[in-house]
């Protein structure tokens, strides 16, 4: 149970050796999140091999966002009705499932039966993802939460650090089937992790009860009735309604720095590198104060769209790799501190809807940027839309910061 908030905080690695349910799922997330990765990577070849269509690739993460927004009117009450280690445990095995049907896709050569099932693990994933940042609060002391979310945000970064890179190394030298398999494999090991796992995983027994309407309103009226809450998830929405511009990043390696597919790989290597450096510097400039962690967060969104500044006006690898990196560190923090910050204003009861409402608002919003860039780019240009984007991150940034006093003083 969580500890007097006046103890003084335990340092990562420390906290890591006292407290093995923490360690358990952060290995669970780590396994899981890395598999889906190794999933997407096999799925992207697949399908453009088959259909020769860059348009139906790009749809792929679409697929694998939607299910996620359709969802959260139904995934909210699940998660705090219901028993949530069950819940996640059901989730890592039932998506099994799915990837046994995409390899039979991957045999039959059938592309519309490989939307379906990654449609369908989606799903799961829907379920699933929010509930380590749901629990997380009722696994570590209160003073050690900052450090463990930095450390689990830095494993959702990691995923696509280590899952992309090394799932093309994998697809590439034993075939996408070996990486669906791997990813089986990664959710068969998250489910026992976390059913090893003996805290408890909610403060109060689940009544096992779906009450969509009410429980929807509930979260609407304890949204409104809390500064926090809102201020978070407005700066989750300027994150993800600018992080579309990260899709062109591939565009840059090859049209404006010509260096090709090794180039590729290099600007995700920097953009993973200061997505898993953000949480922790972001979390040692907030220290312990809710004021600090307001502006903090902010400034890591400010920092983003500096970022991808700097990269619409870089002319050498280099420079676009530093450029990529720093930006992602604005995304790291933003990111894990929305989160956390969340988590500290939302009771037990009603933190996985607040989790779940989190995830489905970055999923839509980031899906309606992705989707947006495209023709942006192509009417103004590459570089343009980019700094289309990264002013609108700016300007979103300031003008919250200009707000700031205003929602502290109404008790945030």
């Amino acid at each position: 149970m969580p500890g007097p908030p006046s103890s003084p905080p335990t340092r990562l690695p420390a906290l890591l050796r006292a407290n093995p349910d923490f360690r358990r799922l952060l290995c669970a997330s780590a396994f899981s999140l890395t598999g889906d990765w190794f999933t997407l990577v096999a799925l992207s070849g697949f399908v453009y091999r088959q259909t020769g269509s860059a348009a139906l690739t790009a749809v792929l993460f679409a697929v694998n966002s939607l299910p996620r927004v359709a969802l959260v009117p139904l995934i909210g009450p699940l998660t705090d009705g219901f028993d949530r280690r069950r819940l996640r445990i059901a989730c890592d095995l039932g998506a099994v499932v799915p990837v046994f049907g995409l390899l039979a896709a991957l045999r039959l050569g059938s592309v519309p039966l490989a939307f379906c099932c990654l449609a369908l693990l989606s799903a799961f994933a829907a379920v699933s993802s929010p509930l380590p940042e749901t629990v997380l609060p009722n696994l570590v002391a209160d003073q050690d939460l900052p450090a463990a979310q930095a450390a689990l945000g830095a494993v959702y970064s990691g995923g696509l650090l280590v899952g992309a890179g090394l799932g093309g190394l994998v697809a590439a030298v034993g075939g996408a089937s070996v990486t669906l398999l791997v990813d089986a494999a990664s959710f068969a090991v998250s489910a026992l992790l976390v059913a090893r796992i003996r805290s408890p995983f909610a403060t109060d027994a689940p009544d096992h009860r779906m009450r969509v309407r009410a429980d929807t309103a509930e979260l609407g009226r304890f949204v409104r009735a809390t500064p926090a809450v809102v201020a978070y998830l407005w700066l989750t929405a300027g994150l993800r309604l600018s992080y579309g511009m990260v899709g062109l990043l591939p565009v840059y390696a090859l049209a404006r720095f010509h260096v090709g597919e090794s180039g590729v790989g290099a600007l995700y290597l920097a953009q993973g590198v200061g997505a898993v450096l953000g949480p922790f510097v972001g979390r040692r400039l907030a220290g312990g104060s809710q004021h600090r962690r307001f502006y903090v967060t902010s400034g890591g969104l400010a920092v983003f769209g500096a970022g991808y500044l700097a990269l619409a006006q870089a002319d050498h690898l280099a420079l676009g790799m530093a450029a990529a990196a720093v930006g992602h560190v604005g995304v790291g923090a933003c990111g894990i501190l929305s989160l956390n910050g969340l988590q500290v204003a939302s009771p037990d009861h009603i933190r996985g809807r607040i989790m779940v409402l989190a995830f489905g608002l970055a999923a839509g919003l980031q899906g309606i940027s992705a989707l947006a860039i495209g023709p942006l780019a192509a009417a103004f240009g590459m570089a343009a839309a980019t700094r289309v984007l990264a002013v609108f991150a700016l300007v979103w940034a300031t003008v919250w910061m200009m707000r700031l006093e205003r929602t502290l003083r109404k008790g945030a």
